[in-house]
């Protein structure tokens, strides 16, 4: 259980920190290159995914509030049963908590959840499309890793 915490923690707090940085910068510093096929951006999402429902302010904050709350229950009850014997789960689902709780502490302190990473050239399609934050990377990832270590 500790794994799980100290992950969804550290997720949290590195959020934060990023996310203090791109908002404090002025908009005339970005886009900014990261590395090869993606920059940085200064974008806050008022809805969700892709920036949908964003006239719907109360049913997006009711949206992340009940998904963030089935993550952290998620975690909480994977890192008890099947996580208790892998600690590889306990990890995957510290990530997946900790980034849907970083992006629930943005929306409700600022109303948005602010996306940085941009795929403009990425070698992909659909991450051209797409900005996204650490916390969707550490939800994603998350998933993913617990799902495998359970699988394995």
């Amino acid at each position: 259980m500790m794994t799980t915490f100290l992950t969804a923690a550290g997720v949290l707090a590195a959020e934060y920190g990023v996310r203090r940085a791109i908002n404090a910068a002025p908009e005339t510093d970005f886009p900014k290159p990261l590395c090869k096929g993606y920059v940085l951006r200064q974008a806050h999402n008022y809805g969700i995914v892709g920036s949908r429902l964003e006239k719907h302010p109360k049913l997006v904050l009711a949206y992340q509030t009940a998904a963030t709350g089935v993550a952290v229950t998620g975690a909480i009850l994977v890192s008890r049963t099947v996580g208790a014997a892998k600690p590889i789960v306990r990890f995957g689902a510290g990530l997946a908590a900790g980034g849907a709780l970083a992006n629930l502490a943005e929306r409700l302190t600022s109303g948005y959840v602010t996306d940085y990473i941009h795929g403009a050239e990425a070698p992909f399609p659909l991450l051209q499309r797409r900005i996204w934050n650490i916390a969707d990377m550490a939800i994603f990832n998350g998933c993913v890793i617990a799902l495998a270590g359970a699988a394995l």
